[in-house]
């Protein structure tokens, strides 16, 4: 199983459009504990949602070691919750794992294509788990369109990830076993 480090803004976004469960039936997912504390605002969408997916040991939470050194200098603009999450990825990654990052913020975006860390935004989800056989045609849509009422996605980051092809996708589309 593919383990996926997730940020809050993307992680709200899945749950917003049904997909966070089947996401956690497929992917191992991990949260940093900052980014925890972001999904668990009391009053905000989701607050108990994220709870209980921890307690049921469908989402684990790990805290970056600040004294752990990586060799990769983060940017300092980024949001605390992206740049833990990426900190996290970081101090985790194997040569052989097939790990990567749900990420929807446009700094860490642009981080993780200039380093060649593999991610993808929530928006792709719901082509992702089409191309798997996990979503029909009609679930993969109404849950893209979910996605992108819920989130800042620019036409063109639509129109990218409208073209992406399974082959494009291949590294993240996950295995059904």
């Amino acid at each position: 199983m593919q383990t996926v480090y997730i940020d809050a803004s993307s992680a709200i976004l899945l749950y917003k459009a049904g997909l966070f469960v089947p996401c956690t039936r497929y992917f191992s997912i991990v949260m940093e504990t900052d980014v925890y504390k972001e999904v668990r605002v009391p009053d905000h969408p989701g607050a108990h949602f994220f709870l209980s997916m921890v307690q049921k040991k469908c989402v684990q939470v790990f805290r970056s070691d600040p004294d752990r050194h990586i060799n990769v200098d983060l940017p300092s603009n980024l949001d605390l919750g992206e740049r833990q999450t990426l900190g996290l990825y970081f101090q985790n990654i194997c040569s052989d794992d097939r790990s990567f990052i749900i990420i929807d913020d446009a700094k860490g975006a642009r981080f993780c294509l200039g380093r060649k860390v593999p991610f993808i935004n929530a928006l792709l989800v719901p082509k992702i788990l089409w191309f798997a056989g996990l979503l029909n045609k009609d679930d993969y849509l109404d849950k893209t369109t979910l996605v992108i009422e819920n989130g800042r996605y620019s036409g063109t980051v639509i129109k990218k990830a409208d073209a992406l092809s399974s082959s494009d996708l291949a590294m993240f589309i996950p295995d059904e076993t």
